[in-house]
């Protein structure tokens, strides 16, 4: 790192103490994070099925996929540039950390404006490429126009987010989520459940909250460490921070894109299917995000700890931190997928009282929830994979196994067994070669993996 100064040590600092311990508290508030966003993002689902109807369900759960590809791209932003901030952090580069923290900025505005005006422009077109339903279509456009009118304030939250827990704080961005998830919960049931504005009601409650999110998020940025906290009149891009940021944010935000552009080909597919089917795969969608949430939190704790500990040249500690974390991500997923087995009735009807919906969720569920702990090593090795700096080669693992295979499964196999249950079957494929393809990578072309064998035991 250049310029580097000593770091002064403090409870953020995860390339020193006991290493289960420094994990755990900093994976818990992300786990609680994960999951106070996720019902933060079923709570439109939610109110919008019970008081206005499964067609306003099918409508905001349709457009996720759509959401999540205009977005997902950009939202690589916060992943490379917490990476980043972590090796910098890691190394004591303070003059490095101030140019990440003002370079973000003004990619991370800049992005959230060109988010929101292609969303707003050609979300109806890009729903009537999805074959999004006549009786879906109007609902839906409703809601994402006024969903991506906030995307800067989106942006912002990921992204000051991703800075915050880089620093080793992953406490603060809990607390923001959990203030702005009871303002949305609020909102909904005033707009929607009282007012009865409908899908447009829940879009406004999701933008008002994310917006509430952004203000405490970039509060905190100018409160950080004087060395390299937020300064508005500082803002600028400084030339080789904004290359190393784009650097590793691209493949990052490339790998999102790839899930995204998989999902919106399987929903293209699931429309064609009808408002049950939409309705039913979206209530589940809900459900079975929770069952992801311990190891996508693991997954970023992951990169958070290789990061500093990469800048620290801390490599048996990586080590001992990676197996740890793979163990806890499979034995978290195992028993969030048994919950969700267990409870996958009652766990539908908050969303939808339509019995063709329940059915199709309750279909999806025998599928997918066998083969959730596969999922650890897709984001807790790919996560180790990022925290060292090459996330170009998780960015290919997953455009292979995920978006290539996904496509080609529906191209061929619905051409001879038109059925949802071939649909379904294309996750848990694509997570075992994801999943086999990062593992291969991890000991075989990893520099990380090259670096810890090099390192001498202590």
């Amino acid at each position: 790192m250049r310029n580097t100064v000593p770091l002064r040590r403090d409870t953020n600092s995860l390339t020193e103490g006991p290493i289960a311990r420094g994990i755990i508290l900093f994976a818990l508030p992300l786990l609680l994070s994960s999951i106070f966003q996720q019902l933060y993002n079923s709570i439109d689902a939610a109110v919008v099925g019970q008081y206005v109807g499964p067609s306003a369900l099918a409508a905001v759960g349709s457009t996720g996929s759509l959401i999540n590809l205009l977005i997902g791209f950009f939202l690589g932003l916060s992943t490379g540039t917490g990476v980043l901030f972590a090796m910098h952090y890691g190394a004591g580069d303070y003059p490095g950390l101030k140019k990440i923290m003002h370079s973000a900025a003004v990619l991370t505005v800049a992005a959230g404006l060109f988010i929101s005006v292609v969303g707003v422009v050609f979300c109806r077109p890009l729903l009537r490429l999805m074959h999004t339903p006549e009786d879906v279509l109007p609902l839906a456009t409703t809601y994402l126009r006024l969903f991506f009118s906030g995307t800067v304030a989106n942006m912002v939250y990921n992204v000051g987010a991703a800075i915050i827990r880089a620093e080793g704080d992953s406490r603060r961005p809990l607390i923001y989520l959990v203030i702005s998830g009871v303002a949305n919960l609020i909102l909904d049931l005033a707009l929607v459940a009282g007012l009865r504005t409908g899908v447009a009601g829940a879009a406004i409650a999701t933008v008002a909250a994310q917006l509430l999110s952004a203000v405490l998020v970039v509060v905190r940025l100018t409160r950080m460490d004087p060395a390299y906290r937020l300064e508005l009149r500082h803002i600028r891009m400084d030339r080789l921070t904004t290359w190393d940021i784009v650097r590793i944010s691209v493949p990052c935000g490339l790998q999102g894109s790839m899930f995204s552009i998989s999902n919106l080909l399987v929903q293209i597919e699931i429309n064609a299917f009808g408002t049950a089917a939409m309705a039913g795969v979206a209530a589940y969608s809900k459900i079975d995000a929770f069952a992801y949430i311990p190891v996508n939190a693991l997954g970023l704790a992951t990169s958070t700890f290789v990061g500093q500990n990469v800048g620290a040249g801390q490599y048996r500690r990586i080590q001992k931190g990676l197996r740890l974390c793979l163990v806890l991500a499979i034995a978290l997923a195992l028993t969030m997928a048994a919950v969700i087995a267990l409870f996958c009735k009652p766990l539908l009807a908050l969303f939808t009282d339509d019995a063709a919906a329940r059915a199709v969720g309750q279909q999806m569920m025998l599928f997918l929830i066998p083969f959730a702990w596969l999922l650890a090593f897709m984001d807790v090795l790919g996560g180790a994979i990022r925290g060292a700096g090459q996330a170009t080669a998780v960015t290919v693992i997953t455009a292979l196994c995920i978006c290539v295979f996904r496509v080609a499964w529906l191209l061929i196999m619905l051409r001879f067994i038109n059925d949802l249950r071939i649909m379904f079957l294309c996750y848990p494929l694509s997570w075992i070669l994801t999943a086999a393809a990062i593992i291969l990578f991890y000991y075989r072309g990893s520099t990380l993996r090259r670096s810890i064998r090099a390192e001498p035991a202590q």
